[in-house]
């Protein structure tokens, strides 16, 4: 589990790191240029079929998975107290499920537009949230669940 996946993230100065709005930016900064590139498709392809089910299943999983949080009261800021270690699906099979699920919209519309240069938005994503934002919630959590969270963070991988 990783509490404050929507929240924002003090990368030790005074820039902060929004993972949604990194995404959105991610997201417009691919298909950007991927429209410069002059890559344009004329008719529907199964490609974008799958991209839209890849869209559709991250903003699925994201939801549920800050429903979870909402359920038990919890929050999402990653400096907050979280009140409860969230364990259960999709937190049985990653840490993350909102952070995968962001991952798979980005995916999802590089996909859709068949664009190799849009496929760095959920590259580029997974690293700086990898790097810059969850080694802090785990710490947090560490310290908050001790021996509950080491135990989870043992049988659950932090991606996938």
């Amino acid at each position: 589990m990783s509490q404050g996946e929507t929240g924002t993230v003090d990368t030790g100065g005074t820039f902060k790191i929004y993972p949604p709005a990194f995404a959105g930016i991610l997201l417009l900064g691919g298909l950007f240029l991927h429209l410069i590139g002059g890559h344009h498709r004329h008719f529907v392809h199964v490609t974008q079929l799958l991209g839209l089910l890849l869209v559709g299943g991250g903003v699925g999983l994201m939801f549920y998975a800050a429903a979870l949080f909402a359920g038990l009261d919890t929050t999402k800021n990653p400096y907050g107290e979280p009140t409860a270690l969230v364990a259960n699906a999709p937190y049985t099979f990653t840490r993350n499920p909102m952070y995968v699920g962001l991952t798979t919209v980005l995916l999802g519309f590089a996909v859709f537009f068949g664009s190799p240069v849009m496929l760095l938005a959920p590259i580029i994503f997974v690293i700086v949230i990898d790097r810059a934002l969850i080694p802090h919630e785990e710490t947090t959590l560490e310290r908050l669940f001790g021996q509950q969270y080491l135990d989870y963070k043992t049988r659950v991988r932090r991606w996938l």
